[in-house]
C-alpha cells in the first residue's frame, strides 16, 4: 500500500471533479403542469450538464416546487449561465441553488 503511495507522489496527478449542484425552481403557479415544465427545465438542464436526480417538495397551499441535483463537470465554472436560462422558461417563477458539492472521479486512479 506504502509503495502505492509513494507512487503516486511521485508522478503528477490530475483529479477531474464534478460538481452537484441542488436546484430549487419555483412555478409560477399552483395550476402549473409540472411535468411539462420539467421536460422543459431537463431540456435546458441537459445543456449544461445532466439530471442527477429529480423530486417534487410541497411547499404551501397547493404550490410545490421542483427539485434537482444536477451534476456539471467543474471546468464550466458555475451556473449562473444554467439558472439565468431556465428563468427565463414560461411557468417559472424563480429558481435558486440551495446547494454545491464537489464530487471527484477517482475510477482513473
Amino acid at each position: 500500500m506504502f509503495a502505492a503511495i509513494v507512487d503516486l507522489l511521485d508522478h503528477e496527478v490530475v483529479i477531474m471533479a464534478n460538481v452537484i449542484a441542488t436546484m430549487k425552481v419555483m412555478p409560477d403557479s399552483p395550476d402549473r403542469n409540472l411535468e411539462l415544465l420539467g421536460k422543459k427545465i431537463e431540456e435546458v438542464i441537459s445543456e449544461f450538464g445532466k439530471v442527477y436526480k429529480k423530486t417534487i417538495q410541497p411547499v404551501a397551499f397547493g404550490l410545490s416546487a421542483l427539485v434537482y441535483a444536477v451534476m456539471m463537470e467543474e471546468k464550466q465554472g458555475g451556473t449562473d449561465p444554467m439558472e439565468e436560462k431556465i428563468s427565463g422558461i414560461d411557468g417559472v417563477n424563480d429558481v435558486q441553488i440551495t446547494d454545491v458539492t464537489r464530487s471527484v472521479d477517482v475510477s482513473d486512479l
